[in-house]
């Protein structure tokens, strides 16, 4: 996910690729409160993982926020997995009490 980030912060904030490490403090390479908020659009919309910009203000590397971005993406897979997979509900009866009930006639 570390690639993944570090494309985006080359391509889409003009971040130079030689200052980009995963130990490397987020506002070392500009990363400010207005990048912050540029970078949560991107991540959302390209990867289509939700990521708050208040979330990545409180992390300290870049290797943080590629963390945080592989434990989104894991859940959405995840969710993904789920949606797929058939329930395990019974199937439903098309009968009713009253099916079996002898009718009765009346003259």
């Amino acid at each position: 996910m570390f690639d993944v980030l570090k494309r985006i912060l080359v391509d889409d904030l003009q971040i130079r690729a030689e200052d980009i490490t995963p130990a490397v403090k987020r506002t070392e390479v500009g990363i400010d409160s207005l990048a912050v908020t540029e970078l949560a659009t991107v991540l959302n919309s390209r990867l289509g993982i939700e990521i708050h910009d208040y979330e990545l203000l409180e992390l300290r590397t870049v290797g943080d926020i590629a963390d945080l971005m592989d434990e989104r993406c894991s859940a959405a897979r995840e969710r993904e997995r789920a949606e797929l997979q058939p329930a395990n509900v019974a199937p439903k009866t098309t009968w009713s009490a009253h099916a079996n009930a002898t009718p009765t006639h009346r003259p």
